[in-house]
């Protein structure tokens, strides 16, 4: 029983307990099948579960009755906190056989269950039990609809944003823009005469290509850039807090990249270049994000025309 988080491969409860005694006799009819660590009080708990970013904590065990902060005061934060992980935490609270005011606001505060004291160690056994077991179930389920999204929002080969994804980012870009007048740009980029690369040196070839102009992106760009794959070898980044004059050195240093960094295909060195269009919402005066793609897109098929290999903004 400890106030430090140790790595244990049972899983851990939080024991909020000012008893000592109280503490040891909990901990005795838990630790068998679980690591039991201790906070003396409410404060401390919440500072424990607050630093607890590796959700290493999967229940918490409260008394009512402790200084600084008590028992329905901790349950009321936990309840109330924006962290998913411990919002949705399972808390059991030990009251007194007649504390029904107790159970009562317990209640009111979102408990997950209740252990009377003095405590039975089976009835404590089983409560903890199941929900340890609800809430691994809840999480596992969380993690694979999270999984699922993710695999709905990712291009499977590189990786990037898909296009149904970086259309819903880039409404939400675009709506803000519009509504705090901030700068908003678009690098719209295709892959110089990708056909040939796929009818020469085949599609595995092509899927090479296609991965490393995806790193590059990835490399080239800040967290809060968008880059995304839209199909075939069309590429797009989506630039927030950035206008024209700067999305067009990026595009730049992009195309840079990408054509200093040749490729080994079938034992030969292949050059790869892209050609580039930039638009931008201050510049430009988009109606809308469709608008603002069709501005870059444009640009996109005169870098084509001007001989490729180039950036138009």
């Amino acid at each position: 029983m400890s106030a430090a988080l140790s790595v244990s491969k049972l899983p851990c409860i939080l024991l909020v307990e000012d008893s000592r005694t109280s503490c040891a006799i909990v901990s005795r009819h838990l630790r068998d099948k679980y690591e039991v660590v201790r906070a003396a009080d409410g404060l401390d708990a919440w500072n424990m579960l607050s630093a607890d970013a590796d959700q290493t904590i999967e229940l918490v065990v409260t008394d009512i009755e402790m200084p600084r902060l008590n028992g329905h005061e901790l349950l009321a934060r936990i309840r109330a906190s924006q962290l998913t992980r411990l919002k949705n935490l399972p808390v059991i609270v030990m009251t007194t056989t007649d504390g029904t005011a107790d159970r009562e606001a317990a209640f009111e505060n979102g408990a997950s269950d209740f252990v009377g004291k003095p405590l039975e160690p089976l009835e404590l056994q089983a409560r903890v039990r199941l929900h340890q077991r609800l809430a691994m179930t809840v999480r596992e389920l969380e993690a694979s609809r999270e999984l699922l999204r993710e695999q709905a929002s990712t291009d499977p080969l590189t990786q990037l944003k898909n296009r149904r994804a970086f259309g819903d980012i880039g409404r939400r870009y675009f709506a803000l823009a519009k509504r705090h007048r901030h700068d908003l740009a678009l690098v719209m980029l295709d892959i110089d005469h990708f056909k040939e690369i796929n009818d020469t040196y085949g599609h595995p070839a092509g899927d090479r290509v296609l991965v490393n102009i995806a790193r590059t992106l990835t490399r080239s760009t800040r967290a809060g850039d968008t880059p995304a794959r839209l199909g075939g070898e069309e590429f797009a980044v989506l630039l927030p807090n950035t206008d024209r004059a700067g999305a067009a050195l990026l595009a730049e240093r992009i195309r840079l990249a990408v054509e200093r960094d040749p490729f080994e295909l079938s034992s030969r060195s292949v050059q790869v270049t892209t050609s580039i269009g930039v638009a931008s919402f201050g510049g430009d005066a988009p109606a809308s994000l469709d608008q603002l793609i069709e501005f870059a897109d444009k640009r996109l098929y005169q870098a084509k025309q001007g001989g490729r290999n180039r950036t138009v903004a």
